[in-house]
């Protein structure tokens, strides 16, 4: 094989090889059909799904109090960005330990589900290493995540949490790596449908990347034309070749098996079609959820038992145009939480996945103009049949610009950490205490370690 052939070779089907997610494969000679007789899989299903909120969401213009005395503080802090109070969509949380509170008009999908007690809000989380005050943070006494109010620092340790700087894999990857152990499909565990993400991701791991349409192709090897029988034929007598570099031998070995996972996952798929509701046509995030439903419905045919899921939306960073554009999002968010949430009850899953909102960081109190800068605390939401749901978790936070939980600029000082956050939903998974001290290893710097959001099982 000469250098040139060679690098066709190695780059042709390199998008399959990283949809087909094998890194994470522990016994990849296994065929999908074999998985499925797998004793056990069929119970004791759970799933978590990240919707990650990509651009720094701003959860307090999501969740605004109601109280005179603390709307005010707000509608000052936020000027003409501050949504009228007569609009605000009012819930009650369950056991009344905080003020009263609306949600933005366009999330009133977000309203029905807490409201049903399917949704919960879970207040002024961040990123942080150990418990912060706000004088420690103006006096430097504490450790602090780097870079703060950076969008690719602050969305990549988000997804990490693993302390102050850069890690190695992500809290999903690690989480990932434990609960692949309970199935044989390990390289099914963990599933992306907006490609490479840190959540995911580690020295030898990577997700297992799809579309909404379902599984990645082979670039002109797979719409099934006559032309593109002399394609595959060629493909395959070119990996077939024999190879004394170890190197080249184990890749074609491994794309052999990323096209032979293509094959019987899209086959799987393809016999559970029209099984799950059908989404909005005009709302491509729950397009991208009804495909995880879908890969859901298939879990006993994969023989899957434990699962996470990542799904991103974009455009949350509003320096301007805030007013026009915020709407429409909290639209579409909430319109496909609700629409997923649905076609999980549909397929009997409603309490067995449990979706979690993520984003970089919250923003901040002050505006711009139009829009608000980066902030740091943010108010995120936690949904499915196994969230004690109706209420509200954590401590909200005075919204005022010089006000006791603001640190510079108006951005809010978290009370509650991602760590915590990230703690919950691994417990309700299924992970040990020392797995998740492993996978979170600032956790044990909070005394909360548990926020009680999720049901036990």
């Amino acid at each position: 094989m000469t250098t040139l052939s060679r690098r066709r070779f190695l780059s042709l089907g390199a998008k399959t090889l990283t949809g087909a997610g094998l890194a994470l494969g522990s016994n990849p000679t296994w065929t999908l059909a074999n998985a499925a007789n797998d004793p056990g899989a069929a119970g004791d299903y759970r799933a978590i799904v990240c919707l990650f909120l990509q651009g720094g969401s701003d959860g307090f213009s999501l969740m605004v109090p109601t109280d005179t005395a603390e709307y005010n503080e707000y509608s000052r802090s936020r000027g003409s960005l501050a949504v009228a109070k007569s609009d605000l969509l009012g819930i009650n949380a369950a056991t009344a330990n905080a003020s009263a509170v609306g949600l933005h008009p366009s999330a009133a999908p977000l309203q029905h589900l807490f409201e049903e007690q399917k949704l919960a809000m879970i207040s002024n989380v961040g990123n942080l290493i150990q418990p912060t005050t706000v004088e420690q943070y103006n006096n430097n006494a504490v450790d602090l995540p780097a870079q703060l109010f950076s969008h690719a620092d602050q969305e990549m340790q988000w997804q990490q949490l693993q302390g102050r700087g850069r890690g190695t894999e992500g809290w999903g990857a690690r989480a990932a790596g434990f609960l692949s152990e309970q199935q044989s499909r390990a390289h099914l565990t963990s599933i992306t449908l907006d490609g490479s993400n840190h959540w995911q991701s580690g020295f030898n791991s990577r997700p297992l990347s799809m579309k909404e349409t379902g599984v990645l192709q082979y670039a002109g090897m797979s719409s099934g034309q006559p032309w593109e029988a002399a394609r595959v034929s060629a493909f395959q007598r070119a990996q077939n070749l024999p190879q004394d570099h170890a190197f080249i031998k184990e890749y074609a070995s491994i794309q052999q098996r990323a096209m032979n996972v293509t094959e019987e996952l899209g086959a799987v798929l393809a016999q559970n079609e029209g099984i799950s509701i059908a989404p909005s046509e005009d709302n491509s995030l729950a397009q991208r959820l009804a495909m995880v439903a879908q890969l859901i419905a298939a879990r006993e045919q994969l023989g899957m038992r434990r699962q996470i899921f990542f799904v991103n939306m974009r455009g949350f960073d509003v320096h301007d145009n805030q007013s026009k554009e915020l709407p429409n999002l909290f639209s579409e968010l909430s319109g496909a939480m609700q629409y997923f949430q649905a076609a999980l009850e549909n397929l009997g899953q409603g309490d067995n996945v449990t979706t979690f909102a993520a984003s970089d960081f919250g923003r901040s109190l002050t505006g711009n103009g139009d829009g608000t800068d980066h902030g740091w605390g943010n108010h995120l939401m936690v949904m499915g049949g196994s969230v004690k749901g109706g209420d509200i978790y954590g401590t909200l936070p005075r919204l005022a610009v010089d006000g006791p939980d603001s640190v510079s600029n108006g951005r809010v000082l978290p009370t509650t950490s991602a760590a915590q956050y990230a703690g919950t939903l691994l417990n309700w998974m299924g992970l040990n205490e020392s797995q998740l001290h492993q996978t979170l290893p600032t956790l044990n710097n909070f005394a909360a370690q548990d926020l009680g959001f999720m049901r036990s099982a």
